[in-house]
């Protein structure tokens, strides 16, 4: 009885497998190599710039109020508004017009 190789072994193996797995066994190590290296290359691509302008932004200071945050242009005061937890509103009534 002769030996052999591992690397022999394996050539007899795939010798004796159907042509369309053959296929694969070409494609699939190629092709995971092409998608691993474009998500790696994606994961490195910057975070694009959101567009427009934040408006309100919603906050829960320490004591568990809600509160909501009115961004306005640079000229006027910001209005934080409570919001009460029984009757949430985004405006209280006294500053309702």
């Amino acid at each position: 009885m002769e030996d052999i190789s591992a690397f022999q072994a394996f050539l007899g193996t795939y010798q004796a497998l159907a042509d369309w797995i053959k296929a694969l066994w070409l494609i699939v190590p190629p092709a995971f190599i092409l998608l691993l290296t474009a998500l790696l290359l994606r994961a490195r691509r910057p975070v694009p710039e959101v567009d427009g302008e934040l408006v309100y932004t919603v906050h829960r200071d320490a004591s568990g109020q809600y509160r909501v945050l009115r961004h306005t242009p640079p000229d006027d005061t910001p209005a934080l508004l409570p919001l009460d937890q029984s009757h949430p509103a985004l405006i209280p009534p006294e500053r309702r017009s």
